[in-house]
């Protein structure tokens, strides 16, 4: 029992001492540039980025200390290093892979190189080139890491080819009730407007509610979390909550699928104000960050 404790402090020793490391050999904003992000404002040593760890604002966010190499993400009031960074980035907490992941092994699981997310002036630039039934292998790898089979994604979601300041790029597409995108594929995340919910019909009573279209995905892998008679509404962001009202007023009960974190919570609590029946799912997967986070770490056969 003592040596299997010592090796288990030697271990997390080791890990520790790998992530100091790599913390001091490589720069945040040379691994947010490497992925495809990058700064909309420089001031001095704090470079401003449009958060990558949330849904896509307008307004830049999250900033860089280039001195400190540290960073702080104002909107969800989270911050850290640069595996904090990356493993919220690659939503993973196995700091291992995320080192990997750092120093060069992307191999298939490669986010974009050159495209970023897009600031307001920039959407303009996301154009559709082509939309068909995913089978590109680098999403398809994509999928298989995020717990996603390939059958649930193409029953929602489309390929999309799409080209980005001159260059063409894939991405998974998931519509909305105006004709917009979201767009995820490895390292990238962003849409094509107009942004807005998304509402999927099945004659049910019940209403199932999202944050992200991810999420939703991850419900139709998990069984043990089903629910009868339910229409699904994905928000694509918690500040397109407004559109919802039409969609919660039509509906028996309302079960919450939205992310531990403030500004999940916040919003459950807002709802459970203004309407009978709401439900909120999230205590069934607390200790994960989200749904996705749960299914990627309770693999279901």
């Amino acid at each position: 029992m003592e040596r299997n404790g010592t090796e288990h402090v030697r271990v997390k020793k080791e890990k520790d001492m790998n992530a100091k490391q790599l913390n001091q050999q490589y720069s945040i904003v040379g691994f947010l540039n490497q992925n495809g992000f990058q700064p909309t404002i420089k001031k001095g040593h704090n470079y401003w980025y449009v958060s990558m760890i949330r849904d896509l604002e307008v307004h830049p966010s999250l900033k860089v200390d280039t001195t400190k190499n540290l960073w702080y993400d104002h909107g969800s009031g989270v911050g850290g290093t640069l595996i904090d960074l990356a493993c919220k980035i690659f939503k993973t907490e196995d700091v291992k892979e995320v080192i990997r992941l750092i120093t060069g092994g992307f191999s298939s699981f490669h986010p974009q190189k050159t495209a970023q997310a897009p600031t307001s002036g920039d959407r303009s630039k996301l154009r559709i080139v082509n939309e068909g039934c995913m089978q590109d292998d680098g999403l398809i790898t994509y999928l298989n890491l995020r717990g996603v089979s390939i059958d649930v994604a193409r029953a929602y979601c489309k390929e999309l080819t799409y080209s980005n300041k001159g260059q063409v790029f894939k991405g998974i597409a998931f519509k909305n009730q105006s004709g917009g995108y979201e767009i995820r594929s490895n390292g990238f995340k962003s849409c094509v407007a107009p942004k807005d919910i998304s509402f999927i019909e099945n004659n049910g009573i019940n209403l199932l509610i999202f944050e992200g279209f991810m999420d939703f995905l991850s419900y139709l892998m998990l069984p043990v979390f089903h629910v009868a008679d339910a229409n699904f509404l994905i928000l694509n962001s918690l500040s397109l909550l407004g559109k919802a009202t039409v969609y919660l007023s039509e509906h028996n009960s309302k079960f919450l699928f939205l992310d531990n974190d403030q500004s999940g919570f916040k919003v459950a609590n807002k709802l459970k104000q203004g309407y009978p029946r709401v439900i909120d799912m999230s205590s069934f997967y607390a200790g994960h960050k989200d749904l996705n986070d749960f299914l990627i770490q309770n693999r279901f056969p």
